[in-house]
């Protein structure tokens, strides 16, 4: 028997510290001192007391799995463009219908009560495809998206845009990224989308000024 993290949890370094994002509890935490140390040598390999499992494990981050440990950080290569690189697309009133719909979904299931389950939701579909979506008709779909959007009168959020795009995509059976990203001094976090080529949500030095945390692909 192992330990993995717990559904909706991921982990990055930033700014020297453990930085823990629990989808479940809507909540960014850091480990520090004994318990940071009982993370380092679980994830080295190296046995911890029960005392320190004990600790580790009241925090929620973590549960059993069969097999060995996989508690890895959060790795995806951040691209260098978005869609600023791209020519802009023309207004569509179907795809502002869309988006209008998808929009209000996202505005829902962003709500903390809802935030982990959609996003469970979202991986699901998303492993299902099994393959990455077309670049040139994600990218596409994105522009159209982005050239309505000021029409919705929505507040621009990056996870409520982030989610819409990705149920659009997702009704087109294309599948991108999802991340999470946070940075320390003084605390942000953010999210958007993107192929292993653009950022689709966002900008490009929004995205590249965040480490990543999780990744729902």
């Amino acid at each position: 028997m192992g330990w993995r993290l717990a559904h909706g949890t991921g982990y990055c370094e930033a700014g020297g510290e453990l930085v823990f994002l629990d989808l479940a509890r809507d909540k960014y935490l850091s480990l520090r001192g004994r318990d940071r140390a009982a993370f380092e040598r679980l994830r080295a390999g190296e046995p911890n007391d029960s005392d320190a499992m004990t600790r580790l494990v009241a925090t929620g981050l973590f549960a059993r799995c069969d097999g060995g440990h996989d508690v890895a950080p959060t790795r995806v290569l951040v691209p260098f463009r978005d869609l600023a690189s791209h020519h802009d697309a023309p207004f569509g009133v179907g795809m502002a219908i869309q988006a209008a719909r998808a929009l209000g979904w996202a505005k829902r299931a962003m709500r903390s009560a809802q935030i982990a389950s959609t996003v469970e939701r979202l991986r699901t579909a998303k492993r299902e495809l099994a393959v990455p979506g077309d670049e040139d008709a994600i990218v596409a779909i994105a522009r159209r998206y982005s050239a309505c959007r000021w029409l919705i009168p929505i507040e621009p959020r990056c996870l409520v845009d982030a989610l819409a795009l990705d149920r659009i995509l997702l009704k087109r059976r294309l599948a991108v990224s999802l991340v999470f990203g946070v940075r320390l001094d003084p605390f942000a976090a953010h999210c958007w989308l993107q192929t292993p080529e653009t950022i689709l949500t966002g900008t490009l030095a929004e995205a590249r000024n965040y480490t990543p945390i999780l990744v729902v692909a």
